[in-house]
C-alpha cells in the first residue's frame, strides 16, 4: 500500500500524466495500459504491453540514429556522426531509463535540425560544396526511412492519454521508471515524429536532386507517416 501511494505521488508530482492535451498523444491504451473502466471492475491488461511499446520506440530511434550517423558521414559532418553513434550507445543495453530517453530524444531531435540545415547548405554552396558520399548517404536514406516507418507504425493509437491515471498505471503493475518511461513516450512520439519526417523529406529531395539513389523504404515511409 505504501508503494502505491508513493507511485501516486510521484507520477502527480512529476507532471507525467497530462489529461486534456491538445495536440494529438499517444494512447496507451493499444499496448494494454489504461482504458479500464475501474468502476466496473474491468482490469487493465498485464505490462507485456508496455514493453512492446518501449521495445519497439527504442528500435525506431536505433534505426533513426543509425542513419542520422550515416546521413552526416555522408556529408563530411564527422562530429555529428560521432554524436550520433553515441546517443545510439545508451539504447544498446535492452533497457532505458527516463534520463537516457530524453537525452536520446533531444540529441534525435539536434541532429534532424543539423542534417536539414546541412542539405540547405550543400545545395547553395555550388562547387564548392563537399562532395557528398553517395553510398553513404543512400545507406542513411534507408535506416532513417525504417525508423520513420516504425514511429509510423506507433501512430494508430494517436489520441488522448487521459485515460492514464496513476490508479490504471499502478494495477497494471507498472513501476515507477516504466511509468515515467511510458509518459515521456506518450508526450514526445507526435513531435518527433513530425520532426523526422520533414527531416526524411529534405533528405529525401536533397537525393535526388544530387542524383543519389533513394530507396523505396524512404518513399514508401513517408507516404506511411503522413
Amino acid at each position: 500500500m505504501k508503494q502505491r501511494i508513493l507511485l501516486v505521488s510521484l507520477l502527480a508530482s512529476g507532471g507525467l500524466l497530462i489529461s486534456g492535451v491538445s495536440n494529438a498523444q499517444l494512447d496507451l491504451k493499444q499496448f494494454g495500459i489504461g482504458g479500464g473502466d475501474s468502476s466496473a471492475g474491468t482490469a487493465p491488461a498485464s505490462s507485456g504491453g508496455m514493453s512492446q511499446l518501449l521495445q519497439t520506440y527504442v528500435g525506431a530511434n536505433q534505426q533513426v540514429l543509425s542513419g542520422q550517423s550515416s546521413l552526416a558521414s555522408a556529408m563530411g559532418m564527422s562530429s555529428a556522426a560521432s554524436q550520433a553513434q553515441q546517443a545510439a550507445g545508451l539504447l544498446s543495453g535492452g533497457t532505458s531509463s527516463l534520463s537516457q530517453l530524453t537525452q536520446v530524444g533531444n540529441t534525435q531531435q539536434s541532429l534532424s535540425q543539423k542534417l536539414t540545415d546541412a542539405f540547405a547548405s550543400h545545395a547553395s554552396g555550388g562547387a564548392s560544396a563537399t562532395p557528398v558520399n553517395q553510398l553513404a548517404f543512400t545507406d542513411g536514406l534507408t535506416s532513417l526511412g525504417k525508423g520513420v516507418s516504425q514511429y509510423a507504425s506507433l501512430q494508430s493509437g494517436l489520441g488522448s492519454i487521459s485515460q492514464m491515471s496513476p490508479s490504471s498505471l499502478l494495477q497494471s503493475g507498472l513501476n515507477p521508471q516504466t511509468a515515467q518511461s511510458a509518459s515521456y513516450i506518450a508526450q514526445s512520439a507526435p513531435g518527433q515524429l513530425r520532426s523526422l519526417m520533414s527531416t526524411l523529406n529534405s533528405a529525401v529531395q536533397f537525393a535526388s536532386s544530387h542524383g543519389i539513389t533513394v530507396p523505396s523504404i524512404a518513399t514508401s515511409a513517408l507516404k506511411g507517416g503522413l
